[in-house]
């Protein structure tokens, strides 16, 4: 049952109420399509919400309280034809932190190459290892990356079906399909769909399943009760992630998870003691350019 090592460790009696696993916000921006009527938008806005919160993605019971936070942000640049979109999807997860309101950033990703078509009232059907339309692959795929991300935080071994299950879903969409619709090959530039879920269930890099649950129950998860070990082991997924760095600096999971992560860990690495800043510091800034000042500043305070 998902989480119960969680709910072990925080003494909770679970008592299982079959509930749909994601509380996700859909967002449409359309500034660009101006030639669309608003309606439609709104439309799909609903449709792409309904898809996502209210169908059974696992096998597992939720509580409500369990559900998994999420948002998505569709973004539509451009509308050539009619029910023809350019788009770019915004994906992001939170996760909570025990006996904290704290939302700790699990997962986020910009996907520059959401392109779709979408017909007002057109309804949006999920046929599992089955092909519908290009944004129900899209919708499909984030749901089961977002979940495998959320296990896998909770139990080193916990998100792999979930992983699987997005590859799936790539897996299933016909070559004539990706051929139109980018993302979803090796090829399709950087940091695609298909590289990403590649990634995830590639076993050279199996290391960052563990990171993933190291950082979260191992560390951010014992703040309650223990700062200076939960600290500690959150700087320990640093050192893992440098593995990850040497044998490929540019992997896409340290990027996703520098972009979900980055301003968490200077929060974190705020009131630690100038050594553990020191390890820190070097290790991110070589992992993480981009973000390199404002590790850098840490050593300033």
């Amino acid at each position: 049952m998902r989480k119960m090592l969680y709910l072990i460790l925080v003494v909770v009696s679970y008592t299982a109420v079959q509930a749909q696993e994601l509380d996700c916000s859909v967002r449409i921006e359309a500034v660009k399509a101006q030639n669309i009527e608003p309606r439609v938008f709104k439309t799909l806005e609903t449709a792409v919400y309904e898809f996502m919160n209210q169908r059974k993605w696992t096998k597992d019971k939720f509580e409500p309280s369990e559900k998994i936070k999420c948002s998505i942000i569709i973004n539509i640049t451009e509308s050539p034809t009619e029910g023809d979109y350019r788009a770019n999807f915004i994906v992001q997860s939170q996760r909570p932190v025990f006996n904290s309101s704290y939302q700790s950033p699990l997962f986020s990703q910009n996907d520059k190459e959401a392109n779709f078509e979408y017909f007002e009232f057109q309804q949006l059907d999920y046929i599992q290892n089955g092909y519908t339309n290009n944004l129900v692959s899209l919708l499909a795929y984030y749901a089961y990356i977002i979940i495998g991300y959320d296990y896998q935080s909770f139990n080193p071994n916990g998100g792999e079906q979930y992983f699987k299950l997005a590859k799936s879903v790539i897996d299933a969409i016909p070559q004539t399909q990706k051929s139109k619709f980018k993302g979803w090959s090796a090829f399709d530039g950087s940091n695609n769909r298909y590289q990403l879920v590649d990634a995830l269930l590639n076993p050279r890099y199996k290391i960052f399943n563990q990171i993933l649950y190291t950082y979260h129950f191992v560390g951010l998860d014992k703040f309650y009760d223990d700062i200076a070990t939960g600290r500690e082991a959150v700087i320990s997924t640093f050192k893992d992630l440098e593995t990850l760095y040497e044998d490929n600096p540019n992997n896409i999971l340290l990027r996703t998870f520098f972009v979900a992560k980055s301003d968490e860990i200077v929060n974190i690495l705020s009131e630690a003691t100038p050594n553990e800043k020191g390890v820190a510091v070097n290790l991110l800034t070589k992992m993480d350019p981009v973000n390199s000042e404002k590790y850098r500043n840490l050593l300033k305070r």
